[in-house]
């Protein structure tokens, strides 16, 4: 079963208080009245250095918890009642790949949607199955609407579209759809009709009606994306 995410739950503004940091993350301290001011942003293990108290690792911490961390330890033999104030200054990328026309990193937005990712990326190609695009976020993949809230450091992958036919054709199976394809190409991306083949039936059975009965089709009719073509066998 396929598990359908909307995340539209999540706030249009990502709250900071419980944002976690990450690899990524550009992140300022400011402790007011001292020349410690630090902006940096984190590397792969999510750690910076800051005066005084040496490596301090801010991934999987909020930028509250990392505030009370900081004022703590400058307590503790370094300054007495520390002013601290930590800030993202710059969110970590999220990625676009798959069947997309730019695929790659980009700077996270506030209230960033799949759709306006997808649409950064210079929108879906011509392979793309626009009904079929996924994100990963620790590590969980999960099919999402197009409406669905992106947070910083998250995959959005759009699949490949595909069609089926099988029955009286050489190499039934899978096949990668191309926009225009006629029931004629697929057919022939199938290695042909077999000897037992009837040529004038054909059915087809579309992905947005499988609830319906397969229909007659033509050769020279379109085929669409998941749509499963059976060749039906002649019995003269």
């Amino acid at each position: 079963m396929t598990i359908i995410l909307n995340f539209v739950g999540l706030t249009a503004a990502l709250a900071e208080t419980e944002y976690l940091l990450d690899s990524g993350d550009k992140i300022s301290i400011n402790v007011y009245g001292e020349e410690m001011d630090v902006e940096v942003r984190l590397g792969g293990a999510g750690s910076f250095k800051f005066p005084f108290l040496g490596l301090l690792v801010a991934k999987g911490k909020s930028v509250d918890q990392l505030d009370d961390e900081i004022t703590r330890k400058l307590q503790d033999g370094y300054l007495v009642n520390p002013q601290v104030r930590v800030r993202i200054e710059e969110h970590r990328p999220f990625y676009v790949n798959g069947e997309i026309r730019k695929p790659g990193s980009y700077p996270y937005q506030q209230g960033l949607t799949v759709r306006k990712a997808i649409s950064l990326a210079g929108g879906f190609n011509d392979n793309a199955d626009e009904d079929k695009v996924f994100v990963i976020r620790d590590n969980v993949e999960q099919k999402v609407k197009l409406n669905a809230r992106i947070l910083p450091g998250d995959i959005v992958a759009v699949e490949q579209s595909f069609f089926f036919i099988n029955g009286e054709v050489e190499s039934p199976g899978k096949y990668a759809y191309k926009p225009g394809m006629t029931v004629r190409m697929a057919v022939s991306l199938a290695g042909g009709f077999t000897e037992r083949a009837s040529k004038s039936n054909v059915v087809v059975q579309h992905e947005s009606n499988k609830s319906k009965k397969p229909q007659d089709t033509k050769l020279e009719n379109s085929v669409l994306a998941g749509d499963i073509i059976t060749v039906k066998e002649s019995f003269f």
